[in-house]
């Protein structure tokens, strides 16, 4: 065929779409580059497939021969007979959208996107479209090159699952600008195992588009492309193991990698993850929860990871991986840090020294240098005690152990020496005159006297300011009297004192004043002559020390600081209120030249606090007040001359003023693990609404061989009140056996004293032994020495603890239309209170219930210092069914309050109606706790016995309690009355 047919052919061909005359324009145009058979055979090929599908390529043929060279106009016809073959609609989209699309596409972009269009549209039409959709942003985000390897990937998702398929080349503009294309199977195939069947059998996709969708932005918060390949990995692994936690570490991820800074250390991570995903998914995750946490407390302030955080970081994650290969229970409890053992493991980790590691050496230090009982606790910003001292949960100021240790030895003799030497009994009306002297100089007098310290300091115009100079001063004091009554504290103290003046550095942002009281504190820390003042201030400092210099010394009091105090203050003040010269120009902190003060802000105007050492801390004005006793309530002077205080007054550190734990860590972080002393984990207290305390106790976990550190949460509150009518039915029920009781239990109650003679000493001389000895001496015979008579008490010396079962079932009935359970319960309670009450032992009766291990609820029916009297009886009527018990949670709780009794013999008792019970707190876990409760009372010396009216009880009781421990009750109605005689065979 000659080319002018052919050029008439195809105008005739498009002129039933087109214009004539734009038709034959466009077939001139073909058949200038020699396209025009192979466009007009393609044409007639669509146009034999469907007429439409042909009239939407003709009508935007002319837009595509303008923005196509003509080998690729072909191409784009080709595309849509392609697509035509499987889907006319989706030829009609194509032939539609192609001007747009192709108007967006750079010049050497539209041939290779429609060669890919071309070779997708083999396997699914829609594909293919949607392919060329995104061609465009795929070039421009990763380029040509990847533009193929893209396209193959979707198709091959696309025939695996054609709703990811669409949705992957739909994203792959967004993610190729963050992923690598070589990372695109990676990213695919995890979409793939999030997919899961629904209730009905049939795919879930949600998990999977979601992880299309956000990751983009996901991975783009990544640091380097190594860590986003191992995010893909580690991905990988969990969602084959188990979607739901792979969705879980998707949605946690960005979080807690920004927690991790450098990304070696995000690579380490995830590489490690990645082994323990392969074992176990619910024990990765929790390990990736804790690992920012762990690498924190190994070296929080490292740029960069040293070699040997690296390896007490491996240590912690191969100690998980041995647990892991035998028990996967115990690897998740690990990596949580939820037992013992995880916490010994993490310490191990972390850098510096633990204050839960070595609490029981300073706690003993303290009380050794005070003569007080002290409570060391982790500096928390919270309040404590009058007898507390709070130091860092971690000490990391140096490298090594002991010089870590050293620094914990140095702030606790600091603390104790408040409590030593009197810092907080300075009586407040030996002040009065100075009192009054800043009143009526200031014109700040207020109508009555102030009532603590930090009143009286409000009496100066810069309250922050005399403030200072007194905790600079009465340190100094306190150092001074430390050293010279335990010399061995000296070097330490020293030697601490030196380090932290070396880390100080003078900055030119301080004021006159700040500059001064710096000074003055460098000074009252080491050699005076060794501290470089400034000429300018050389006058009002050395004046200023003249005045602090002599109360720093052991015979000064804390009055006589106060009152040294006031003077450098007002001397301060006087010669600072004019301006003093500028530094000359050009000086700086590396010179040579003294630094000198500003001079640019008004001299009067606030005063910043300047920063005390980290061995002294700040103490807290507020605590010295006058104390309700008055004057004479306060110590007598020591030898050394600073007061001893014969109340520990509570030593609180501000939290700026030493080295920090781990911060910005939520209340579940390892941070407020790590900070638990021993002593405590048994039962930490915090005060929750009036009337109620919140206590948190291990939890023993048979299955992982541990106890699960901090792990219930016991709520205790007194039980609410009902009326006294219970108590009267019992009474007139019980009347001959309430009787019987009491006449029965006072005659076996022991008279208050009994003479022994013949003893080593005595209140008294035993007449008959000295006259023995009295003869045998005279016949030369050795004579005895046991010739006094003392007067020993015969009190029984028992403390008893009821614990009582209110859970749900306790409201059962006892045959058919009989009484309660829990009433019978009662009654044998109010027997039993009458029996106590004669026999004379201090006793506690607690009732216990809750719903899981984050509600364990404490009801106190009657406390050891309480009277059995009508606000107990009513409380006893109001008992009613609760609804589960947790009996691991609550035999400790008692023991924490038996063990605040002072008493011979402890006795726990436990009535219940069956088997410990409270939702995952079931069968071998539940018996596994309880036994090891009642293994931890037998430690403490506390006799536990259980009373039970479950007749089936007798397997797992004997589990729990042993072969004597335990009694059960066949007839349940007998309860009241067998109860005290059940007690008085416990203790006699």
């Amino acid at each position: 065929m000659s080319a002018d047919s052919l050029v008439n052919k195809l105008t005739a061909f498009l002129a039933d779409d087109l214009e004539r005359t734009a038709a034959a324009k466009l077939a001139g145009r073909l058949a200038e580059g020699g396209h025009a058979a192979a466009a007009f055979e393609l044409l007639t090929e669509l146009r034999e497939g469907s007429r439409k599908v042909a009239s939407a390529a003709v009508e935007a043929l002319p837009e595509v021969v303008a923005l196509l060279p003509g080998e690729a106009v072909v191409t784009w016809i080709d595309l849509a007979v392609s697509l035509n073959e499987q889907s006319g609609a989706a030829s009609i989209k194509f032939c539609k959208e192609s001007a747009g699309l192709l108007q967006a596409m750079d010049s050497g972009v539209a041939g290779p996107a429609l060669a890919m269009a071309l070779e997708l549209a083999e396997q699914d039409a829609n594909v293919a479209l949607e392919g060329f959709r995104q061609a465009a942003g795929v070039v421009a985000a990763a380029g040509v090159e990847a533009l193929l390897l893209w396209g193959q990937i979707g198709a091959d998702l696309a025939k695996l699952d054609y709703v990811l398929g669409i949705e992957y080349l739909r994203r792959g503009p967004e993610i190729l600008k963050v992923l690598a294309s070589e990372d695109l199977k990676a990213w695919a195939s995890v979409s793939v195992t999030l997919v899961t069947p629904n209730s009905l059998g049939k795919p879930d996709y949600m998990a999977a588009l979601a992880f299309f969708r956000t990751s983009p932005e996901l991975l783009g918060d990544l640091a380097t492309p190594a860590v986003r390949r191992r995010v893909l990995a580690l991905s990988g692994v969990l969602a084959d193991h188990s979607p739901e936690q792979a969705v879980g570490f998707l949605g946690e991820a960005p979080g807690w990698l920004r927690l991790i800074r450098d990304p070696q250390w995000q690579e380490r991570v995830l590489q490690y993850g990645t082994l323990i995903a392969e074992r176990d998914a619910a024990a990765a995750l929790a390990y990736l929860r804790r690992a920012p946490e762990v690498i924190d407390l190994a070296d929080p302030d490292a740029p960069a990871p040293p070699p040997a955080t690296m390896d007490r970081f491996d240590k912690w994650y191969r100690g998980g991986m041995e647990v892991l290969a035998y028990n996967p229970d115990a690897a998740r409890a690990y990596f949580a840090v939820e037992t013992r053992k995880a916490l010994e493991a993490i310490e191990e980790a972390a850098s510096g020294v633990a204050l839960r590691s070595v609490a029981r050496v300073l706690k003993l230090f303290a009380e050794g240098l005070s003569g007080h009982p002290v409570t060391i606790r982790p500096l928390d910003g919270s309040k404590g005690d009058e007898s507390t001292i709070a130091l860092p949960a971690r000490m990391r100021r140096y490298p090594s152990k002991e010089d870590n240790l050293r620094m914990y030895k140095v702030l606790t003799a600091h603390e104790a020496g408040h409590l030593e030497y009197g810092t907080y009994d300075l009586p407040l009306t030996r002040l009065a005159d100075l009192a009054a002297q800043a009143g009526l100089r200031y014109g700040r007098a207020s109508a009555s006297p102030p009532t603590s310290l930090e009143e009286f300091f409000q009496l100066y115009p810069h309250p922050l300011l005399i403030r200072d100079l007194w905790m600079m001063a009465e340190d100094a004091r306190i150092e001074a009297c430390l050293k010279a009554e335990y010399p061995g504290l000296r070097r330490d103290m020293e030697a601490v004192a030196r380090e932290e003046v070396a880390r100080r550095s003078l900055t030119h942002g301080m004021s006159v004043r700040e500059l001064i009281v710096e000074l003055l504190l460098e000074m009252s820390a080491t050699d005076p002559d060794e501290v470089r003042v400034p000429d300018a201030l050389a006058d009002v400092v050395e004046r200023a020390w003249a005045l602090l210099r002599v109360v720093s010394i052991p015979q000064a009091t804390a009055e006589d600081v106060v009152r040294a105090v006031h003077r450098a203050y007002v001397l301060i003040e006087e010669l600072t209120a004019k301006e003093l010269p500028t530094p000359p120009a050009g000086a700086s902190e590396g010179s040579n030249q003294p630094l000198q003060p500003r001079a640019g802000e008004e001299q009067g105007g606030a005063y910043r606090p300047v920063e005390t050492f980290a061995h002294r801390g700040v103490m807290d004005a507020t605590r010295v007040r006058e104390p309700e006793g008055g004057v004479g309530s306060h110590g007598e002077p020591s030898l050394s001359g600073g007061s001893r205080s014969r109340q520990a007054p509570r030593v609180r550190r501000d939290a700026a003023s030493v080295p920090t734990p781990v911060e910005g860590l939520p209340s579940a972080s390892l941070a407020d693990d790590v900070r638990v002393i021993p002593e405590e984990e048994t039962g930490a207290a915090s005060l929750a609404l009036p009337g109620v305390r919140t206590f948190l106790y291990d939890e023993w976990d048979g299955q992982v061989q541990d106890y699960r550190t901090r792990w219930c949460r016991v709520v205790e509150q007194t039980a609410p009140e009902g009326t006294e009518e219970f108590i009267g039915l019992v009474r007139s029920r019980y009347g001959g056996v309430v009787s019987l009781i009491r006449r029965y239990f006072e005659g076996i109650r022991p008279p208050g004293l009994r003479r022994m003679r013949r003893q080593a000493d005595g209140e008294e001389v035993d007449i008959e032994a000295a006259v023995e000895a009295l003869v045998e001496r005279k016949a030369h015979v050795s004579a005895s020495e046991f010739v006094y008579i003392r007067r020993d008490r015969r009190d029984r010396d028992v403390a008893a603890a009821f614990l009582v079962d209110l859970s749900g079932s306790t409201g059962q009935q006892i045959g058919p239309g009989g009484a309660r359970i829990i009433d019978v319960e009662k009654e044998g309670l109010v027997l039993l209170c009458e029996a106590l009450e004669a026999i004379g032992d201090q006793y506690a009766v607690y009732g216990y219930s809750g719903q899981s291990r984050h509600d364990v609820q404490i009801l106190v029916l009657k406390d050891f210092d309480e009277r059995y009297g009508p606000s107990v009886w009513r409380r006893i009527d109001a008992v009613r069914p609760l609804v589960q018990n947790r009996d691991g949670a609550a035999i400790r709780h008692a023991l924490r309050r038996l063990s605040e009794r002072a008493a011979k013999v402890k006795l726990l008792v436990m009535l219940s109606d069956g088997r410990p019970l409270d939702d995952a707190y079931q069968e071998e876990y539940a018996l596994e706790d309880t036994k090891a409760a009642l293994r931890e009372a037998k430690a403490l010396g506390v006799h536990p016995f259980c009373i039970t009216v479950d007749r089936e009880a007798r397997g797992y009781l004997e589990r729990m309690y042993g072969d004597v421990c335990y009694l059960i009750i066949d007839r349940v109605e007998s309860l009241p009355e067998r109860l005290p005689r059940i007690y008085k065979a416990l203790t006699t």
